[in-house]
């Protein structure tokens, strides 16, 4: 398990970086937020006002480069969630865990759908409805990987708890 947290780590933490320098044409005074301004416009006014002025390269290449940072950061925070539920005596803490592993991969699968609308919608192929999509994927998103990181960030004390079979403490399994 320790291998797989430094490979899918380090491969999304990588990604992260990347992301972050690619995308920096994409923070503008109207655009703080860069990438995540298009996640949530809700409307064909602020999906315009987002756009204005960005790089059309940019934004798709930014896209690109989320599609394969997907797997890595799923796979690092499912994979630490289901290590951190082991370290929890507590029943509901680590039933808790062992689904918020799996709870990763519905916010990579809303990452994807979010991706393709953002797509779509930089394509000019876009409506109310799909807006609206893009925004609650985002959101959902946000917000499974939020609760994913608290319980990972609450667990941290509990880890040195973790036993292998032989006795020692270890996150190898």
């Amino acid at each position: 398990m320790k291998t797989r947290l430094i490979v899918f780590g380090s491969l999304a933490a990588l990604f992260f970086f990347i992301l972050r320098v690619q995308g920096a044409n994409l923070i503008t005074e109207a655009t703080p937020l860069g990438i995540v301004n298009l996640e949530f416009a809700s409307t064909a006014e602020e999906l315009n006002a987002v756009l204005f002025g960005w790089p059309n390269a940019d934004v798709k290449a930014n896209i690109y480069i989320d599609f394969v940072f997907i797997p890595f950061y799923v796979l690092f925070f499912s994979t630490a969630a289901l290590g951190c539920s082991r370290a929890w005596k507590n029943a509901g803490m680590h039933y808790a865990g062992k689904s918020l592993s799996k709870a990763v991969y519905v916010a990579g699968a809303l990452d994807l759908i979010e991706n393709k609308f953002m797509l779509d919608s930089f394509a000019g192929s876009f409506s109310d409805f799909t807006l609206m999509l893009t925004n609650w994927c985002a959101g959902a998103k946000f917000l499974l990987l939020l609760v994913v990181i608290l319980y990972i960030v609450i667990s941290l004390p509990f880890i040195s708890s973790i036993k292998t079979n032989n006795g020692s403490q270890s996150l190898e399994n």
